[in-house]
């Protein structure tokens, strides 16, 4: 059940003006909650147990004690589905951070063994010095969550990402799923790097059974493994048609996992636009 004091801030929002989110509440409201000062990370090594995301919180209403931080692996305000991963003493402007191990701890997962790409989500419970309990699983999220002028800091997420490594991109890759160029599960191709320090070429696996007219290149953002690809390079010339990248393809170079998945939008004239077609490379 909501807390009765965020109903009243729900029908107060009419009519007091949201400009001083801490005066305001401290006017209408009884409890607590936090506020974001600075996001640190929100961005997890698969591979590496130590790496941490976290953000630096004050907070706003009743004086705090401590925070409880929740992890689950779905995003949900069922509170039963979250997992305690600790609590932090609160004393002004605190730092809550979240290790790799600690939430695979949480979750009764391997740690330095989590799956790139996964999204994992975090609640902060607000524990008060007189033992209440405040989080997004008791508060309305319509009349304090969502008012950008109060700044609530009550959900964020770890992303676990995979950082690229060029030195050992290139090889031979069996073929996990090729929905655009005919290749079966099983099937291995060849992987180039470059020429681009954070470059994958793809030119030997994309077009099967047609003439290369531009290297399909994989941009890599390094820190993170996501891959991005130009728009507009004719990659393959099969006869009947071209094959153009289309916008918006993306994907992942996981080094620390040896996979390549992207999803490319591919453009043929005279027989328009494909859409989109996944490609998952193993080494």
């Amino acid at each position: 059940m909501k807390k009765a004091f965020y109903f009243s801030l729900g029908f107060l929002m009419l009519i007091v003006s949201c400009s001083k989110p801490k005066d305001f509440y401290n006017e209408v409201g009884k409890g607590a909650y936090l506020t974001l000062v600075k996001t640190n990370n929100i961005l997890l090594n698969a591979v590496d147990q130590a790496s941490s995301v976290g953000m630096v919180v004050n907070s706003v209403g009743s004086p705090v004690a401590s925070v409880n931080i929740y992890v689950s692996s779905i995003n949900t305000l069922d509170q039963t589905k979250w997992k305690l991963i600790k609590n932090v003493p609160f004393s002004g402007a605190t730092t809550l951070s979240v290790t790799n191990a600690q939430i695979a701890t949480a979750l009764g997962l391997t740690p330095g063994n989590l799956d790139p790409g996964s999204v994992f989500f975090l609640y902060n419970e607000v524990v008060t010095k007189d033992g209440r309990k405040f989080s997004t699983a008791n508060t309305s999220s319509a009349d304090l969550e969502s008012q950008l002028a109060f700044n609530v800091a009550s959900t964020w997420t770890a992303t676990v990402i995979c950082p690229f490594d060029a030195g050992g991109i290139a090889g031979s890759y069996s073929v996990v799923q090729d929905d655009w160029d005919g290749y079966s599960v099983g099937d291995m191709v060849q992987v180039t790097a470059g020429p681009g320090a954070n470059q994958v070429n793809l030119s030997q696996v994309y077009p099967n059974g047609g003439a290369v007219v531009s290297p399909l290149l994989l941009d890599v953002e390094p820190a993170t493994g996501a891959v991005s690809i130009a728009t507009g390079v004719t990659f393959g010339d099969y006869g009947a048609y071209k094959a153009i990248t289309g916008a918006g393809s993306s994907g992942f170079v996981f080094s620390c996992t040896n996979q390549i998945s992207i999803k490319i939008h591919i453009i043929a004239p005279p027989f328009g636009d494909q859409g989109f077609f996944q490609l998952i490379l193993q080494k």
